[in-house]
């Protein structure tokens, strides 16, 4: 008997965590489509993921429910020595996202941080060098396509040192951009996140561009949908 109510006890236990996973799983919300399917999705309050964020490297770590992205290294010198070479020295912050779907939709908080008093500089690349998401001087973002159109935004007042609430939903030929709350939709040929050149697949890369040791990118959340339709 009491093996029966030991099992019926962990039975329920089990049943109650998995309601409780699903009930916490991230809601699809979007405007160009109307379904899709949960593929990623980090609060980074448990292990690095290193399928979607690439090697544990020294230059990230989880801590109080963020992902930090540092610099490599320190000083010039320090990174010569180890990378033998005078380029790409990792002196600013740098990290991807890997594994982008075809078709998506994507929701994250992420800031750029800097003791500087730089104001423009970091970018997020939506395809590795394709569609760029950079600071504006005074606020705000721009929007770059390569051989196709550019926009600017003021009124999202995206700063360095600001959490930024971006949302991207993206098939090939369009995309839309929300910053803030502030959303554009592009709609041109020239739209996509496909580098033929890039061997690592369709991803976001994250650059910093200020190189600082207190430089850092913060991640706060992400979620990411695979869209089929």
């Amino acid at each position: 008997m009491q093996k029966v109510r030991f099992y019926t006890t962990i039975l329920l236990m089990t049943l109650c965590f998995q309601s409780i996973i699903m009930a916490e799983a991230p809601k699809f919300s979007a405007n160009i489509f109307k379904n899709g399917t949960l593929v990623y999705s980090d609060d980074f309050d448990g292990a690095y993921n290193k399928k979607w964020w690439g090697g544990n490297r020294k230059d990230r770590k989880i801590e109080d429910g963020k992902l930090i992205i540092f610099p490599r290294f320190k000083t010039k010198d320090e990174a010569m020595k180890v990378l033998k070479r005078d380029h790409h020295l990792g002196l600013d912050p740098t990290v991807h996202l890997n594994k982008i779907p075809e078709k998506f939709v994507c929701h994250l908080r992420f800031k750029y941080v800097t003791d500087t008093d730089k104001k423009t500089g970091p970018v997020l690349q939506i395809g590795h060098h394709m569609i760029s998401l950079a600071y504006l001087d005074g606020g705000g973002h721009s929007i770059a396509v390569p051989k196709g159109p550019r926009f600017t935004d003021k009124k999202s007042n995206m700063k360095i040192n600001e959490w930024i609430d971006l949302i991207i939903e993206y098939e090939l030929g369009k995309i839309l951009i929300s910053v803030n709350g502030h959303s554009k939709t592009i709609e041109n040929k020239a739209v996509t996140i496909i580098n033929p050149k890039d061997k690592h697949g369709p991803r976001f890369s994250f650059k910093h561009r200020i190189a600082s040791p207190k430089s850092q990118i913060v991640f706060d959340y992400v979620r990411l949908w695979s869209v089929e339709e």
